[in-house]
C-alpha cells in the first residue's frame, strides 16, 4: 500500500472521528472538487476557451464548498454573492496586469530539463497562467469568505439588536484578527513550496538583480503575491455584504411583525 493511499484514509478516518455524519460530505465534496480539477485539464486540453473555462470551474468548486459540504443557508449564500463578485472584478483588475509582467512560459532555468519535450502545444501560455493564478487562490478566497460570513451570521444572530453600524464594526473586528493570521499563513506558504527554487537559485549563485529578474522567481512571487491580495479584498467585501444581508433580513422580519 502506497504513502498515499495510507495517508488518504488516515485523513478519512480522521475526518469521520472528528466531524462524524458531516464527514460524510466533507469527503465527498473534496472528492468532487477533485473531479472538477480533473475535468479542467480535460478542457484545456481538448481545446475549450481557457478563460471560460477556468470561471465555470471556480464556480463549480466554489458550490461545492459552500452549498453541497457547509449546506444551503444564508451564511453561504452571502459568501457566495461576494466570491462571484471578486471573481468577476479581480479577473478584469488582474488580466492586464498578467499580460504586462509576461511571467507565461517556461523559465530559462526549465529548459533543460524540456529538451526531449513536444512544446507545440494548443493552449496560450499567457491564458494558462490566468488560469493557473485563478485556480492557486480559489481555496484561499472561499474559505476566507465563509470564515467572516460565518463570524457575522452568528454576531447577527446572538445580538439581535445591533444597529447596521455597529454589525459592520463588530465584522470588520473579526476582519482584522483574521488578517493577521491568513496573511502568516500565506507568507509561510509561500516559503514553503517555493523552498526548492529558493535552494536552485542558491545554488546557481545568482546575484540579488539576477534573482528579480528570474521568470521563475516572479512568476512563483506573483502568484503568491495575488493570493495574498485575494485572500485580503475578499475579507472586508464579505464583512459588509454580509452585515447587510442579515441587518436587512432581521429588520424586514421585525417589520412584518
Amino acid at each position: 500500500m502506497s504513502v498515499l493511499i495510507c495517508l488518504t484514509l488516515l485523513l478519512i478516518v480522521l475526518m469521520v472521528l472528528v466531524f462524524k455524519k458531516s464527514a460524510i460530505y466533507m469527503i465527498t465534496g473534496t472528492f468532487a472538487n477533485f473531479c472538477l480539477f480533473i475535468l479542467l485539464l480535460y478542457l484545456l486540453s481538448s481545446g475549450s476557451p481557457v478563460y471560460l473555462v477556468t470561471f465555470l470551474i471556480f464556480l463549480g468548486v466554489t458550490v461545492v464548498t459552500l452549498f453541497y459540504i457547509n449546506d444551503f443557508n444564508q451564511k453561504t449564500k452571502a459568501a457566495f454573492l461576494c466570491v462571484l463578485f471578486f471573481l468577476i472584478v479581480f479577473t478584469l483588475v488582474t488580466l492586464p496586469l498578467i499580460q504586462l509582467v509576461k511571467t507565461h512560459g517556461f523559465a530559462m532555468e526549465e529548459l533543460d530539463e524540456l529538451q526531449m519535450m513536444d512544446f507545440s502545444v494548443s493552449v496560450p501560455f499567457s491564458a494558462l497562467n490566468l488560469s493557473i493564478i485563478l485556480m492557486s487562490f480559489s481555496g484561499a478566497v472561499i474559505d476566507s469568505s465563509m470564515a467572516v460570513s460565518s463570524s457575522t451570521y452568528e454576531l447577527y444572530r446572538r445580538t439581535n439588536n445591533l444597529t447596521f453600524r455597529e454589525l459592520l464594526h463588530s465584522s470588520m473586528t473579526v476582519v482584522h484578527e483574521l488578517l493577521s493570521s491568513t496573511i502568516n499563513t500565506l507568507l509561510f506558504a509561500f516559503m514553503g513550496s517555493s523552498l526548492a527554487l529558493i535552494i536552485w537559485i542558491q545554488d546557481l549563485n545568482y546575484s540579488f538583480l539576477e534573482i528579480v529578474n528570474s521568470k521563475a522567481f516572479v512568476g512563483e512571487l506573483l502568484i503568491s503575491l495575488l493570493t495574498g491580495m485575494a485572500a485580503v479584498i475578499i475579507l472586508p467585501i464579505t464583512s459588509l455584504v454580509s452585515s447587510y444581508i442579515f441587518f436587512n433580513r432581521y429588520f424586514r422580519s421585525h417589520q412584518e411583525q
